[in-house]
């Protein structure tokens, strides 16, 4: 996903096209609201939906309001969300790039916040005694991964993850030819592999939603990742070790 680069340490308010975007410098607030049925941001005081604050690589959104829930999105995310309830005030949002829902249905009820991008630690350490292991992208077993955390993936809305049976369909119509016993095999590995213990009684179901849980939650699949499965390509291309013919484990 493309994106307009703001000045450095600066938040960058985008009213989509309605209006000249708003630069909010590190330190300083601004106020939105509606006018005119509209979203409105600025410096007026009968603005009175809520505050933005810009501090550092990120921003606070305050509610101002007395009835309602603001829903701050992940736009680079896997559904990630913040919701900012009635009278909350200086809720800290970790996003770069947010799209902020003031109400739900159609019309003018929502913009988009550039924060500025967070630096990244030049030397990596590895953790000890443990953590969410290294997946092998190449493996069979990521690519049976990929294919249940698709449907989250493509829209942070869906809650439903492919059956085994589907996870098959899916592989097999690309020319992988998997069954449904061979799906569940690497679930099950994929449950070992990321540590997690299924209580007993538990049904397969609830291996599936953890694994995908688990994947999302620490960004182990990705959405450039879609591009491993068969007859699949994202704008970004090709990624290296793509998933095609055979595939270890």
């Amino acid at each position: 996903m493309s994106r307009t680069e703001p000045a450095a340490r600066s938040v960058l308010i985008s009213l989509d096209g309605r209006s000249p975007a708003v630069e909010l410098p590190d330190g300083d607030s601004v106020r939105f609201g509606w006018r005119a049925g509209e979203i409105t941001v600025g410096t007026d005081r009968a603005l009175t939906a809520g505050r933005i604050d810009a501090f550092g690589d990120y921003w606070l959104m305050s509610n101002c309001g007395a009835v309602g829930t603001y829903c701050v999105e992940n736009l680079e995310g896997a559904g990630e969300y913040v919701k900012v309830r009635a009278g909350r005030a200086g809720v800290p949002i970790p996003f770069e790039l947010s799209r902020v829902t003031l109400t739900v249905g159609a019309g003018s009820n929502s913009f988009t916040v550039y924060a500025p991008e967070a630096p990244e630690h030049r030397t990596a350490v590895e953790p000890e005694g443990g953590g969410i292991p290294l997946l092998d992208e190449e493996s069979r077993y990521f690519q049976v991964l990929v294919c249940l955390c698709e449907p989250r993936l493509r829209d942070c809305g869906a809650a439903a993850v492919p059956t085994p049976a589907q996870v098959s369909a899916r592989l097999s119509a690309a020319g992988v030819p998997l069954g449904r016993s061979a799906v569940n095999y690497h679930i099950d590995y994929l449950v070992k592999k990321l540590g997690t213990a299924a209580p007993r009684g538990m049904t397969r179901a609830w291996k599936r939603d953890t694994v995908v849980t688990l994947a999302l939650k620490f960004d182990l699949v990705r959405p450039e990742h879609l591009g491993l499965l068969p007859g699949v390509r994202t704008r970004t291309g090709p990624q290296p070790g793509a998933l095609t013919g055979s595939r270890r484990r």
